[in-house]
């Protein structure tokens, strides 16, 4: 789980769960109202675990599977429930906001 680099204590997974959902960069510690950002090691870790199964598994799927567009589309949805309950596992903060690139 994510520790704050400003006061050191670990946020729990709800807390990382909710601070993630509202999709910005910028989060604020509950426990000392310090802004923390998503560092960049964990913002690439969490998309590559991601993106393969847009351009790999999904396109796959559709040719072998000869899947329709609900099943694609629920398959897309369950990606993407994984994809928001396993990131905050994935996070790791910084103090200062890190570029992307």
């Amino acid at each position: 789980m994510p520790v704050c680099q400003h006061c050191g204590e670990a946020w729990s997974y709800k807390e990382s769960l909710k601070q993630i959902i509202k999709l910005r960069r910028k989060m604020i510690c509950e426990h000392c109202n310090e802004q923390q950002y998503s560092s960049q090691r964990s913002y690439w870790i969490s998309q590559m675990v991601f993106l393969p199964a847009y351009f790999i598994i999904i396109p796959l799927m559709n040719i072998v599977f000869n899947v329709g567009f609900i099943t694609g589309f629920l398959f897309i949805t369950l990606l993407a429930t994984f994809y928001i309950l396993i990131t905050p596992k994935l996070l790791s903060l910084s103090n200062k906001e890190e570029p992307l690139w």
